[in-house]
């Protein structure tokens, strides 16, 4: 989803190939009929009127599921997990968190169009993915790359349920990205609890596990994910580094 790409790299301050990363704020879309935004072609981001919040982003989130854009295609959490997802990234997950909601309310809220808003998303969007590895311990936002079979062999690459995968700030899950395959959801999916089930029915609810990052840590000084993880046994704390990706 176009949507939740954008706040996962905006949220975690990163944007090497999560599809969408942290512009400094929305860009208003040119259009061909003054800038109204009812016109279906494009759009303006109004700089008047309230902040968004977590209620009026998720109505408008769903509205625009019910009208099948695009840009809300496979969001799989319900009206109020979305409402509660939004609270946590404007109240518990930083400053930047917040901001990058905001402005990607803006772009829901104040375009009438799917296309609008969705030529608004992209606006925030700086992000292209990199054409290089940064060295271990150096700083930047793009990944640290090792060798396939001594990536293949990282911490809980072969583990198969959360009571196996035993991680901290300091020595985290390692994987290539959020959303591509090998990435901290797929990792997150592809776990169970002790009894066998998958606490989430989907990526989306995976991703709003997500308490927040906890700054620099791991191998190389990465920023490090947190994710709550609810079984039936308790609560794991999970903590992923996403930087880490295979040389090939």
């Amino acid at each position: 989803m176009k949507v939740m790409r954008y706040l996962e790299g905006s949220i975690a301050v990163v944007v090497f190939v999560f599809g969408f990363g942290c512009g400094a704020s929305p860009k208003p879309a040119t259009t061909s009929n003054g800038g109204d935004p009812s016109g279906g072609g494009g759009g303006e981001v109004s700089t008047v009127g309230s902040d968004p919040t977590p209620e009026s982003i998720c109505a408008r989130v769903f509205e625009l599921k019910a009208s099948s854009c695009d840009l809300t295609s496979g969001y799989d959490l319900t009206h109020d997990e979305c409402v509660a997802d939004f609270h946590k990234s404007f109240e518990d997950r930083g400053p930047d968190a917040r901001t990058a909601n905001i402005s990607l309310g803006r772009c829901l809220i104040d375009n009438a169009s799917c296309e609008a808003a969705a030529q608004c998303v992209d606006g925030l969007s700086t992000a292209t993915a990199p054409d290089q590895f940064r060295e271990c311990g150096t700083g930047g936002i793009e990944p640290i790359a090792m060798p396939r079979d001594e990536w293949t062999k990282r911490k809980a690459a072969t583990v198969t349920r959360f009571s196996q995968a035993t991680s901290t700030k300091e020595e985290p899950i390692e994987t290539c990205g959020i959303w591509e395959d090998e990435g901290q959801l797929d990792w997150l999916m592809s776990m169970r609890c002790e009894d066998g089930s998958q606490p989430f029915d989907g990526a989306h609810q995976a991703h709003a596990s997500r308490a927040g990052n906890v700054g620099a840590g791991g191998r190389c000084g990465s920023i490090i994910d947190l994710y709550e993880v609810p079984c039936p046994e308790g609560t794991y704390s999970i903590y992923i580094d996403a930087y880490v990706c295979p040389k090939d």
